[in-house]
């Protein structure tokens, strides 16, 4: 930052000409103004701060999930910026059975199974989801099987979860998962405002998952009712039939939470007038 004096030489004598006392006082208040705001300008800088927790979440139970919320120093801070980092392990357990009457070939069916983690900025009564104000709600990654999970199963040997027609099945990674908000957009914003305050922010950690089973070759089971199949029929399916049964056996999220806060640092009022005020010590000087 700096301020040019315009006093162009004459041009019959090539000297300058002496600046009136008015004159001199106008530039040294150019020259304060300058200073004063450069001033400012590099008293507001960005900043961040980190806090870290541990999580997990076993089954479908969820988790409460803690950590220090972003102070804003009674205003003398300003938050712009947030990233959640989930440094996380995240894992589940398949029952694969059949109770057909006949064997079944890798390929003859397709699976399609998934575990997802969901994180809610608050929480209604301890545990969340009964209502009450609109918690900003984001993903934290998940895990899969492999494309087109398929395997052998056997002819049904009448006993449950075990033996040639069961495939017992464990899926999972360990990997970390990002998301970044900042006050560009409505939730991004949500976001900042959820996580703002001067003491801790409780959260809650859900799961959800998903499954999709398909026949690529149809045994064609044929049920007869007087001699019905066995398995766990429960649900919308009443009646006895034949087909593959899938059961989550057990999911775990565990991990490491980083939430990093992005601010800039204002400065007070009391800074402000403190810099104002040199600037008109500086030019009274030259009076």
């Amino acid at each position: 930052m700096y301020a040019r004096i315009n006093n162009e030489p004459d041009p019959t004598t090539g000297t300058h000409k002496p600046l009136s006392v008015h004159k001199e006082n106008e530039i040294m208040k150019q020259v304060a103004t300058s200073l004063l705001i450069a001033a400012i300008a590099g008293a507001a800088h960005a900043d961040t701060v980190s806090t870290s927790t541990q999580f997990s979440n076993q089954n479908y139970d969820g988790a409460i999930v803690s950590f220090d919320a972003f102070n804003d120093m009674g205003g003398t801070r300003q938050l712009t910026g947030v990233t959640l980092s989930y440094d996380q392990t995240m894992e589940f357990d398949l029952t694969i059975e059949s109770n057909g009457y006949t064997a079944l070939q890798a390929g003859d069916w397709v699976l399609d199974a998934g575990f997802y983690g969901v994180h809610q900025m608050g929480v209604f009564d301890g545990l969340g989801g009964d209502g009450g104000p609109n918690y900003p709600v984001i993903g934290t990654g998940g895990v899969y099987t492999p494309v087109a999970f398929t395997g052998d199963l056997g002819a049904s040997d009448g006993y449950n979860q075990s033996g040639p027609d069961t495939i017992h099945a464990t899926f999972g990674e360990q990997f970390v998962f990002d998301q970044s908000f900042d006050n560009s957009t409505e939730f991004g914003q949500r976001m900042l405002d959820a996580l703002s305050g001067t003491e801790q922010v409780d959260t809650f950690l859900g799961s959800f998952t998903d499954l999709y089973l398909e026949w690529i070759n149809d045994p064609n089971w044929v049920v007869d009712p007087n001699n019905p199949p066995d398995g766990p029929f429960n649900g919308p399916f009443e009646d006895p039939y034949y087909g593959i049964f899938v059961t989550f056996d057990r999911l775990s999220h565990t991990g490491t939470l980083t939430v990093t806060y992005e601010y800039t640092t204002v400065p007070s009022p009391s800074g402000l007038l403190v810099l104002g005020g040199a600037g008109l010590v500086a030019t009274r000087r030259r009076r």
